[in-house]
């Protein structure tokens, strides 16, 4: 378990950071103040492709108009590899 302080002015954001070392390959389950996230420690390089940075334009138009919907994929991971993405208008 690790712990920092944080003093914030009215408004103000700050980015915290905790660094761990996996010394077993598993899946790891990490808790931040009722966030929760997972992360794989393997002894194989593998891909981590993650989908972030979603963008809609414009935010709004009349019927017709068309809008353009586009994220950023990024491979965290030390192995090329694939993912499918899959964009749902309802």
């Amino acid at each position: 378990m690790a712990e920092q302080m944080v003093t914030l002015a009215p408004g103000e954001s700050k980015a915290v950071s905790f660094e761990v070392i996996a010394d077993v390959a598993k899946t790891y389950t990490v808790s931040v103040d009722g966030l929760t996230g997972t992360f794989r420690a393997t002894t194989e390089p593998v891909a981590d492709i993650r989908v972030e940075n979603l963008s809609i334009t414009p935010s709004e138009v009349y019927i017709g108009e068309t809008v353009t919907i586009s994220v950023t994929a990024t491979n965290y991971g030390t192995a090329s590899g694939s993912k499918t993405i899959t964009c749902t208008v309802t």
